[in-house]
C-alpha cells in the first residue's frame, strides 16, 4: 500500500526568504531595463522608480498566486507567499512614497492641501490606504478580532488598489506612452511597461468568474 503524498507547506522564513528573492530579482530587472536604456542610476529620481517597479511586480505576484493557482491547481502556489510578497511591496511603496515627498515637495509637503484633490494625489493615497488595511489585517490581532468574510473582503480589495495605481500611472504619463504609440522609436516607457503587467494580473483574476460560470453552466 503506497503512502499518500502530502504537501510540504514553506514555513513563515522560507516565505520571507522567497518574497526577499523575489525582490532582489525585480531589483536587478529594473536595473538592467534602466541601464540598457541610458538612465543614470545616479539620481534620485531613478531610484524611486526602481522602488515603485519592484513593489508593483512584488504586488503583481501576490495577487496573481490565487489565479495561477485555480488554473494550476499547484499546491505550493496556494499554500502561501502572497502574504510576504504583500507586505513587502506595501513597504516597498512606503519608500516610494518617501522619495515622492523629496522630489516634489511642491505637490506632497508644501502644496499637499492644494492637490489633494487631483488624480494624482487621491488615487496614490487611495491605493495606499487600501494596501495598508490588507496587511493590517493580515495580522495577528486582527485575525482575532475580525470574521473571515471580512479579512477575505479588505484582502480582495488589493484588486482595486492595483488598478487605482495603473489609472495614476495613466494620468500621469499618457503624452509619453502616447508618444511611445505613435513612432515605437525607442524602449517602451517603464511605468507603460508595469501597466501591461498590472492589467494582465487584473484581466487572469476577472478571468475566473468567468470560467467558473461557462464551466457550470
Amino acid at each position: 500500500m503506497s503512502k499518500q503524498q502530502v504537501a510540504v507547506k514553506p514555513t513563515t522564513l522560507q516565505k520571507w526568504l522567497f518574497a526577499v528573492g523575489a525582490g532582489t530579482v525585480f531589483t536587478a530587472v529594473s536595473v538592467g531595463y534602466l541601464f540598457l536604456i541610458g538612465v543614470s542610476l545616479q539620481l534620485l529620481q531613478t531610484w524611486s522608480f526602481i522602488a515603485a517597479a519592484v513593489s508593483s511586480l512584488l504586488l503583481a505576484s501576490a495577487l496573481s498566486y490565487g489565479s495561477i493557482g485555480y488554473y494550476t491547481g499547484w499546491v505550493n502556489v496556494r499554500s502561501g507567499y502572497q502574504k510576504q510578497l504583500g507586505v513587502l511591496a506595501f513597504y516597498i511603496a512606503c519608500v516610494y512614497c518617501v522619495t515622492l515627498l523629496v522630489l516634489y515637495p511642491e505637490t506632497y509637503v508644501t502644496g499637499f492641501f492644494k492637490n489633494i484633490f487631483s488624480a494624482d494625489v487621491l488615487l496614490g493615497m487611495a491605493a495606499m490606504s487600501i494596501f495598508a488595511a490588507m496587511v493590517l489585517v493580515g495580522t495577528k490581532t486582527a485575525a482575532q478580532r475580525l470574521s473571515f468574510p471580512t479579512i477575505k473582503f479588505v484582502l480582495g480589495l488589493g484588486y482595486v488598489g492595483y488598478a487605482l495605481l495603473v489609472m495614476r500611472a495613466i494620468w500621469i504619463e499618457w503624452d509619453v506612452w502616447a508618444l511611445y504609440l505613435g513612432a515605437f522609436d525607442t524602449p517602451p516607457p517603464g511605468r507603460l511597461l508595469l501597466s501591461v503587467v498590472a492589467l494582465c494580473v487584473l484581466l487572469l483574476r476577472v478571468s475566473i468568474p468567468v470560467h467558473k460560470y461557462f464551466t457550470n453552466k
